[in-house]
């Protein structure tokens, strides 16, 4: 049950910011098996940290956010 509440809860806590920009990196990085999103620009574009970004962009991951992505520093 803390499992179910838990999936319903996370994309809540996601920082939107980060992920918007992310996106627009996401949308803008060559289309290949796995489009590139560089952490430090993102970073640099949202004011949030390096690390703060990576785990927006893997939980957004998990639940079907940026498939098949890679993240570069």
């Amino acid at each position: 049950m803390f499992q179910l509440l838990e999936k319903q809860i996370q994309p809540l806590s996601l920082n939107f910011k980060v992920l918007e920009v992310a996106y627009e990196l996401y949308l803008q990085a060559p289309q290949s098996d796995s489009p590139l999103i560089n952490l430090k620009e993102l970073a640099q574009k949202t004011n949030a940290s390096v690390f703060d970004c990576r785990n927006t962009i893997v939980t957004a991951n998990k639940i079907g956010k940026f498939p098949n992505c890679s993240l570069s520093c």
